[in-house]
């Protein structure tokens, strides 16, 4: 009987201990959706020079061993395809610490404020002993929870449990930053590269960060001046290989888009692409099979250009693209939605973006986005689900539409939208706000407190409403 009663005694304690830590870290403000995304990973076969080069760097035990692996290349080079792959290597490991992308789309959300509190709770939920360490520095301090110093969160919810643990992790661990130079301006990093950028970040031996950006001057100047970081350029791969790469993944590709061409067309292509996979995606989505058009046409059109270095290849892909998307359709409703989309604070779904356009004081506005991003699959996500937010499937793209010296015509401009977007937003909140819009049986209670709150306003206030009311007064980032 007192064996059952000490063993009750110690369940109790627990049981108490566990939802003393739950409640702790679930405290902790991190980020989400940044994580490991399978079908980003580069197509099998291809990339195993460098990807060899990363994990051998990895799996090195030599202590003097560079703690940081800097990746760094043009826009289009495929760096997040490569630390996808990675991500995903070392995941089947057991190895993968954390994997934390930034995304140019999402700067709305101050993504790099959740850097180290994400990384530290995918760091937790991996090992029971930091888990307890960091649920305990939160309960010690609760004011840390959602605190914007960046280095205080380095020092509290990284090095200091780490450095609490009896004994060594048991195997090296990975941390992956994806693109770090869309984390949005360079003082949104400004603290993030001093604290990678210091001598061995003070980090144990067996951690591992890979860390991939395009080599843009802020990040540049604090890496390569770094003993402890281990820089590879992308743009030095031998261009044989990243041919041969090149070759397979469009091979690959057309075959299963019902593409018909030859090894020489192929080879043709993929010397064209100068070592940009991107290229080489926009260039297979350009060839598929559709309707009225003829495959042999659109090869004559996008190889027909000469030969430019990276950026001017992209932008006459994307040249090549739009006119063909205009063609036979008024330029003006292309630049309307685009502007529309770029100059939003956040991303919006097909929905919440027709909803706010049809409060534009233009009547010419009023017409569905539908009718030019339904021909956008290849550019943006969001074009088929109306309710996903429309995003670019790569940053470069917008950086194409914004510079007037690179798109011509297709530049987008800011125009009066700011306008439209503040009108239209009123004009959302005067038709759509009401007296307890969720329905909430009584006001006497906080919003902590509120049961199931989140799914009551996911419900009851539209995407369109919800953006009009945080944003109506906020000019765009």
């Amino acid at each position: 009987m007192q064996d059952l009663r000490d063993r009750a005694v110690l369940n109790v304690q627990v049981g108490v201990q566990q939802i003393r830590e739950d409640l702790s870290l679930d405290s902790l403000v991190c980020a989400g959706q940044v994580g490991l995304i399978k079908g980003k990973k580069c197509l099998d076969g291809t990339r195993a020079e460098i990807l060899n080069e990363i994990l051998d760097w990895i799996n090195n035990t030599d202590p003097a061993t560079p703690p940081i692996f800097w990746l760094h290349g043009q826009a289009g080079r495929g760096k997040s395809a490569i630390a996808h792959t990675i991500a995903s290597q070392v995941q089947n490991l057991g190895m993968l610490g954390s994997c934390f992308c930034f995304n140019r789309a999402r700067h709305h959300e101050g993504l790099h404020v959740k850097l180290f509190t994400t990384i530290a709770r995918h760091l937790a939920d991996r090992d029971l002993r930091l888990r307890q360490s960091l649920a305990e520095v939160i309960a010690n301090d609760y004011s840390l929870r959602d605190t914007a110093d960046i280095a205080e969160q380095w020092q509290k919810f990284i090095l200091e449990p780490l450095s609490q643990l009896e004994g060594p992790l048991s195997r090296n661990v990975v941390i992956i930053i994806d693109a770090l130079d869309e984390s949005g301006a360079e003082a949104t990093r400004q603290d993030i590269l001093g604290i990678l950028a210091a001598h061995d970040a003070q980090l144990p031996a067996n951690i591992r960060i890979v860390l991939t950006s395009r080599p843009i001057m802020d990040i540049r100047q604090a890496l390569l001046a770094s003993q402890h970081v281990q820089a590879r350029s992308l743009d030095d791969i031998e261009a044989e290989s990243v041919t041969r790469d090149i070759t397979h993944y469009i091979s690959t590709t057309l075959k299963k888009l019902g593409a018909a061409f030859s090894d020489k067309d192929l080879e043709r292509l993929a010397a064209k692409s100068n070592g940009l996979f991107e290229w080489a995606r926009l260039a297979c989505d350009f060839l598929r099979p559709r309707f009225g058009v003829e495959p042999e046409d659109c090869f004559r059109e996008i190889t027909s250009h000469a030969a430019g270095d990276a950026s001017t290849l992209l932008d006459e892909m994307y040249t090549t693209f739009l006119k063909d998307l205009t063609k036979g359709s008024s330029l003006n409703k292309f630049r309307s939605v685009m502007r529309q989309i770029l100059w939003s604070n956040e991303p919006l779904s097909i929905s919440a973006l027709d909803s706010m356009r049809c409060k534009f004081t233009r009547e010419d506005d009023h017409f569905s986005v539908r009718v030019i991003l339904g021909y956008m699959a290849s550019f943006l996500t969001g074009t088929i689900d109306p309710f996903i937010p429309v995003r670019p499937l790569h940053a470069s793209f917008y950086d194409f539409l914004l510079d007037k010296t690179r798109s011509g015509e297709f530049f987008i401009d800011e125009a009066d939208v700011q306008h439209e977007l503040a009108l239209a937003s009123l004009c959302v909140m005067q038709d759509g706000l009401r007296f307890n819009i969720c329905g909430l049986e009584t006001s006497y209670l906080r919003n902590s407190a509120v049961a199931d709150l989140a799914t009551k306003i996911e419900k009851k206030i539209p995407l369109h409403l919800l953006y009009s009311c945080r944003f109506w007064a906020t000019p765009p980032l």
